[in-house]
């Protein structure tokens, strides 16, 4: 039996809101496993509401999402795919210890998170009461521990101390071989130094870059990237 390659595909991708005011308007994603994408773009274009409808939680106007050969509606139904959000999705009285067991299920997977020089120092506490920094790094941790193939981060250095933000961007990369991650940040420096794809939103629609110069023409001012 031939075995099918692994890929999250979706094109056509429109939305609006009331009033006929449409907020994207033909977007394209392509992901495989073994890329990091950065997706950038200027505030309000459209970069969380497009993980949103990937991830199967908005509906679009039109939408085809195929995920590994097979047309998808939900995709946060099939396992393959998780979305860490702007908000966090943890409940706060559990203690970080208690969310780890509950997210993860191989019993590997949990003594490496445990084990974390940031974690192992937090497994007592309640959620609730870890700075937001801290509970980004874990949400993201538990994120990159699960089977998904296909994870979407939305905002993961918000919040975040510069030390926090050298540590997620180590994570990022070292389950860069096994996943396909899809970036959207404001802080693009960081996103931009471990993505090997970079994709622009801008005018409703996604534009795959050749390099980050091109960012200038669109995104960030002239002579950002000059030596």
């Amino acid at each position: 039996m031939e075995e099918v390659m692994k890929e999250f595909y979706a094109d056509s991708i429109a939305f609006e809101y009331i009033y006929n005011q449409r907020l994207i308007n033909g977007a394209v994603i392509i992901m495989h496993p073994g890329i990091i994408y950065g997706l950038l773009g200027r505030n309000g274009c459209g970069k969380s509401t497009l993980m949103k409808i990937l991830f199967g939680t908005l509906k679009p106007s039109e939408a085809f999402v195929r995920l590994n050969g097979k047309r998808v509606k939900t995709a946060y139904l099939t396992k393959d795919v998780c979305y860490l959000p702007q908000d966090s999705f943890l409940p706060t009285w559990f203690t970080v210890e208690k969310a780890i067991d509950m997210m993860i299920g191989d019993k590997q997977s949990i003594q490496q998170v445990k084990d974390n020089a940031v974690i192992r120092l937090l497994l007592g506490e309640q959620v609730a009461n870890i700075s937001g920094g801290e509970l980004r790094y874990l949400e993201i941790l538990l994120l990159l521990n699960q089977k998904a193939t296909f994870l979407m981060l939305d905002e993961p250095f918000s919040g975040l101390s510069p030390l926090l933000k050298e540590n997620v961007q180590e994570l990022i990369l070292n389950f860069r071989n096994s996943k396909s991650i899809l970036i959207s940040d404001h802080d693009y420096h960081n996103v931009l130094e471990i993505s090997d794809q970079i994709i622009l939103m801008d005018n409703g629609a996604c534009r795959k870059l050749a390099k980050k110069e091109e960012l200038e023409m669109f995104y960030v001012p002239e002579g950002t990237f000059e030596p």
